[in-house]
């Protein structure tokens, strides 16, 4: 019996709906049409590897819709849907269907930021607090030298918390903006604040978007909804997209179901965001796309409907390291610049894509959780419409032997505190990088190897200038950095000290990196949270209490972090120890509703 008959069923609805379109397309994108359809490829490919096609990949996924729209020479191409809206009701997903966008929310909106700072209403390298009336950024030790200004919300250097947003289920209560951003009831967040040095290294922060939506509220003195349909959606004609949150009437009928990574249901059917600004953006593909047009026609001072020609290039030129402008991602593959942005909701992933210069992009929208489908529809896009530099190739697997195992196994110092660990296993190679599961390595020509699931190629080469040894990352025309070298048997790097044991060493190790290097990634509370629940979640008690313990060390006044303590001692049976830390977490945050119960039944017993 068939897994999905209705998928199957709603794949020939879908296939008669659109002889019309193919009817009216030019031969040549009908054939590239249905080559899309049949070349969904991995990142890595080998010689024998086939390719797949649109619907056994939502199959395999699990994916009910998806809608995509590509872009050719700066207009669209086509535009063209699958599967279904809602598994219950079986509607089919058209042109029409609206989609959370998810954190493709995020460029949209600095868009429309942009736009105000061209008419003269904020200054963007001005201190935010300028602005914001019904609310203030606390000033705190961060701010005390360098104040957070619009350019750092945009481009995520503002050393701003909190990364995303969970939203809201049908039936819970949803919090003012303002609740939002002070972290209080009934907000499921953290509050949002500075803790590093702005105009530092990125760290992706939903809740600089949050600070910048209280911005233009203040500014404009107007619902969110209406200035982002004022500044950008209605002048780019995108009429079928909307900030509301949540929908009512007839745009609530047109909305997707959105669907978890396991493939139930949002209970309720979708998420409320009143994190308009970083995740409220409902839309489709079509609508999406006019916003790609603009950006590249904007470029080319072909439009100037929402953003001159100059901001436009500061809009995608890079503010942070050379992948991140201001609201967008960037991508440079050879001489090709690429802008990006992903998205991911409770039941919703998105993408979009598109180039500065060849007018080439698409937007591909799903009600599910599974942005390897994604990947994988963009992949077929851009080599099916060959984009400059977007190909993929397809190697040949080259045999090892014992030159290639003496040669690269090891331990080697990778982002400067971090390791990656190469080791043979019954004749082959693989690869753990921190925490992570291991990765099998393949080798593809003399002392370069690839793995799934990841672009770049890995080289292991001899620096000439101290005959070391040296992991080397690279793709398309990178130049050879050694930044990753084999280490010795006596060093270590920050997580080997608390993975062998040695706490006082590793706290000493931590201490030293955040006095030395205290933007690096590896040594902010999020990171450092993360991987102590990589320990908790593997029960290993004893490792995860130590990890979290040097975060409560190292950040003090993070309640989120002695949460995490507390959660490890509890785990380990620790009560008393469990009592303490979430009393402390309450104290730092007290509209942290989960230490509180926990406290009080810890208190009761």
């Amino acid at each position: 019996m068939m897994k999905f008959p209705w998928l199957t069923l709603v794949f020939l609805i879908a296939s008669l709906s659109t002889q019309q379109l193919f009817a009216q397309t030019a031969p040549s994108t009908q054939a590239l049409i249905k080559k899309v359809e049949s070349g969904l490829i991995p990142v890595i490919r080998f010689e024998g590897d086939s390719a797949w096609t649109m619907e056994s990949r939502m199959k395999h996924y699990d994916v009910p819709g998806l809608t995509i729209a590509v872009i050719r020479d700066s207009k669209i191409a086509y535009v063209k849907s699958y599967g279904i809206t809602d598994k219950t009701s079986k509607q089919p997903v058209t042109a029409q269907t609206l989609f959370q966008a998810a954190s493709i929310s995020k460029p949209v909106s600095a868009y429309a930021a942009l736009k105000i700072v061209e008419q003269g209403k904020i200054n963007a390298d001005a201190d935010v607090n300028t602005y914001l009336k019904s609310w203030k950024l606390p000033d705190n030790e961060f701010t005390a030298a360098k104040k957070v200004n619009l350019k750092h919300l945009l481009s995520h250097s503002g050393g701003v918390t909190v990364g995303g947003f969970a939203g809201y289920a049908v039936g819970d209560s949803v919090p003012t903006l303002i609740q939002v951003l002070n972290g209080a009831k009934p907000a499921n967040s953290p509050q949002i604040r500075v803790d590093k040095i702005p105009g530092g290294s990125l760290r992706y922060a939903g809740g600089g978007y949050c600070i910048m939506q209280q911005m233009l509220i203040d500014i404009e003195g107007k619902p969110y909804p209406q200035i982002m349909k004022e500044l950008v959606l209605t002048p780019l004609g995108m009429t079928n997209s909307t900030y509301d949150q949540p929908l009512t009437g007839g745009q609530l009928k047109l909305a997707a179901t959105g669907y978890l990574p396991n493939g139930t249901e949002v209970p309720g059917k979708r998420h409320t965001y009143p994190e308009m600004a970083p995740a409220g953006l409902w839309t489709t593909a079509t609508d999406l796309a006019k916003f790609i047009i603009d950006i590249q026609s904007t470029l080319n001072g072909k439009s100037h409907k929402v953003l001159s020609q100059s901001m436009a290039k500061q809009f995608v030129s890079p503010f942070v390291e050379p992948f991140e402008g201001l609201g967008i991602f960037l991508e440079k593959r050879n001489e090709t610049q690429y802008f990006n942005h992903g998205g991911w909701n409770e039941g919703f992933s998105s993408m979009i894509v598109g180039n500065t210069n060849h007018g080439d992009g698409v937007v591909i929208l799903t009600n599910g959780n599974k942005p390897d489908l994604i990947n994988e529809v963009l992949r077929a896009v851009s080599t099916s419409f060959n984009w400059p530099d977007y190909d993929f190739p397809v190697y040949k697997k080259l045999a090892l032997n014992a030159s290639d195992f003496n040669q690269v196994v090891g331990r080697y110092q990778t982002d400067k505190h971090g390791l990656s660990k190469v080791y043979e296993e019954k004749g082959s190679l693989f690869l753990q990088k921190d925490m992570d599961a291991p990765t099998e390595l393949f080798k593809v020509a003399p002392d370069t190897y690839v793995m799934k699931g990841w672009e770049r190629k890995l080289k292991f080469l001899v620096n000439p200038a101290d005959q070391k040894t040296y992991l080397v990352y690279s793709m398309f025309n990178d130049p050879v950095r050694f930044e990753n070298p084999k280490l010795t048997k006596q060093e270590k790097t920050l997580y080997e000290f608390i993975n062998d044991g040695q706490l006082a060493e590793g706290l000493a190790a931590f201490k030293k990196v955040k006095a030395e290097d205290p933007s690096h990634y590896m040594i902010s509370e999020s990171y450092i949270n993360g991987q102590g629940y990589q320990f908790l979640n593997a029960k290993d008690f004893k490792k995860a209490i130590a990890i979290f313990r040097i975060n409560t060390l190292l950040y003090p006044e993070s309640g989120n972090a002695y949460d995490s303590l507390g959660e490890a001692y509890l785990a380990n049976g620790d009560k008393q120890l469990a009592k303490e830390n979430y009393k402390k977490a309450l104290e730092l945050n007290p509209g942290n509703e989960n230490a509180a119960r926990i406290v009080k039944s810890l208190t009761t017993e």
